[in-house]
């Protein structure tokens, strides 16, 4: 694992109503991956999540999650499904480390339209399809466990 530079991420799996995950085909990693990104300054994750697949893909998301505390005092964030913590090789930055929050969304809206600058396609993928594709080691049983956790909170 590489060592200094750690940049926070969110990034979103995003399953509809048959079990299939929306996918980008990312231009710069060359891997299928699940929609994410960089948080912007001023910006939570889960809007960061919310705004990446839109940028990415064109469809609009909503996160799923337990309903955590309350108060009108504060203002909550819904919790990510999980947190993970990669090496990432970038040319721009060099070696450095993402931090990555990653939310379980349901589409709402919107078109399949790839963002051409940053992904060279977008696709929903049923879940057996997902080992044959060109991916990151952990993503088919991430998505397999998002999947089980998000049939639990329908």
């Amino acid at each position: 694992m590489t060592a200094g530079i750690r940049h926070f991420t969110a990034s979103a799996i995003v399953l509809d109503d048959n079990d299939r995950a929306l996918l980008v085909h990312h231009n710069k990693v060359g891997l299928w991956l699940y929609p994410g990104g960089h948080i912007d300054p001023n910006e939570d994750p889960a809007e960061a999540a919310l705004r990446e697949v839109r940028e990415e893909t064109g469809i609009r998301t909503e996160v799923i999650a337990h309903r955590q505390f309350a108060h009108p005092a504060v203002a909550t964030i819904p919790p990510p499904f999980t947190i993970l913590e990669m090496d990432v090789q970038d040319s721009k930055v060099g070696p450095h480390r993402h931090i990555d929050l990653v939310y379980v969304c349901r589409p709402v809206s919107g078109d399949l339209i790839p963002q051409k600058a940053e992904v060279r396609s977008a696709r929903w993928v049923p879940a057996a399809e997902l080992v044959d594709l060109h991916t990151p080691a952990e993503l088919p049983d991430l998505i397999a466990e998002a999947t089980g956790w998000a049939k639990l909170l329908r």
